[in-house]
């Protein structure tokens, strides 16, 4: 991908693997991901299930763009827990791709996140 991702640098993720339409990237939760329940927050999940996804349409001279994601989010997580987010292509077309993405603890699966990308 292009560029420093400064806010991926800042929640600690790090990137496992990335190729043409796939990632893997992990993020190892520490008190600043908490929420006031003492779990992960949403949006920390979210965004390392976005930085993923960015990963897997952005490989190489790949440039693209959300235009539409939904996330479910299915089991909490806590501190000391590292969550792994893999992307993987759906679909390619011209100028649109479908990204799907599952977040783990584990073996757990912990939010399933949906990505359409818009080529440019």
């Amino acid at each position: 991908m292009k560029g420093t991702d400064y806010f991926a640098e800042q929640l600690g993720i790090q990137i496992v693997e990335a190729k043409d339409g796939y990632a893997k990237v992990t993020m190892k939760i520490q008190k600043n991901h908490l929420n006031g329940l003492g779990f992960t927050h949403g949006g920390a999940i979210f965004s390392l299930a976005d930085y993923a996804f960015a990963q897997a349409c952005n490989f190489g001279d790949n440039v693209a763009v959300a235009v539409q994601v939904s996330i479910n989010f299915l089991k909490p997580s806590v501190e000391g827990d590292t969550l792994t987010a893999e992307a993987t292509r759906v679909s390619d077309g011209k100028t649109i791709g479908l990204y799907n993405v599952t977040v783990r603890n584990q073996d757990k699966q912990v939010a399933f996140f949906s990505g359409l990308a818009f080529k440019k």
